[in-house]
């Protein structure tokens, strides 16, 4: 099993973006792969998957999201376009 937590430190209302996009996605759990979402002061997600491929999948669909989020909260933040 592998293991892995992130903690993003940023703004209540960014956290909550982040929170809000990834909720969906976590009820995606299959049996290699599954994250937890726990927001408090940090978004803490914890992820689980049962080998490195899934692992990865996991990583880079909540990086992508993360991605996504980021750029949109900086255009309506700062105009400028995404």
């Amino acid at each position: 099993m592998i293991k892995s937590e992130i903690e993003i430190e940023d703004s209540k209302e960014f956290l909550q973006a982040c929170f809000e996009a990834l909720k969906p996605e976590a009820n995606f759990k299959t049996e290699r792969a599954s994250y937890e979402l726990k927001l408090g002061k940090t978004l803490k997600i914890k992820i689980q998957a049962q080998d490195a491929t899934a692992f990865r999948a996991v990583s880079n669909t909540l990086a992508g999201l993360i991605s996504i989020v980021e750029k949109s909260w900086k255009a309506v933040k700062h105009g400028t376009k995404i």
